[in-house]
């Protein structure tokens, strides 16, 4: 899809990803084989990628994964010991020219500590903006500004953030 969007614009592409959809985006961007299938990607697409924002994303896993759901597996899954998540987390800066987080200390979904990391932080990230008591779905709907801040101009106006407590 990156590659289809970005040939048939003429462009870089800017992702702008929620939830599970930042770590799957992350995959995409990075290539290679797939931890389950080991159906090879191809290469990374990071040098088609201008702006990548992650929101609410469960980069480094989810405190829901004590829990045994089928999600929180050790293979492909959001645990944190995950060979998946290990895969998207073994290289830096491949996401795009510019990389952002949002999150928030409140996210009922993903939690905002995981295994001694901040759950949606990306390491390498160009700014992390961390957010207080926003659940999951409140990061993404009261950042919106934000987001579009992030992926047109590559940085937060001060309005996006004065709101905020």
């Amino acid at each position: 899809m990156i590659l289809t969007v970005s040939n048939y614009t003429s462009n870089k592409v800017n992702i702008d990803g929620f939830s599970l959809g930042v770590v799957i985006s992350r995959k995409a961007i990075l290539g290679g084989k797939c931890v389950d299938t080991g159906e090879d990607l191809g290469p990374p697409v990071t040098h088609l990628v201008h702006t990548f924002v992650g929101v609410a994303g469960p980069n480094w896993g989810s405190f829901l994964c004590i829990l045994p759901i089928g999600a929180c597996n050790l293979l492909n899954g959001i645990n944190c010991s995950s060979t998946f998540l290990k895969d998207i987390n073994s290289k830096k800066r491949y996401k795009g020219s510019f990389i952002f987080t949002i999150f928030s200390t409140g996210d009922d979904i993903v939690g905002y500590e995981v295994c001694g990391k901040v759950s949606s932080s990306i390491e390498g990230a160009d700014d992390n903006f961390e957010f207080q008591n926003m659940t999951h779905s409140e990061v993404i709907l009261n950042t919106i500004k934000l987001q579009y801040d992030l992926i047109t101009f590559q940085k937060a106006d001060d309005d996006d953030l004065s709101w905020v407590e």
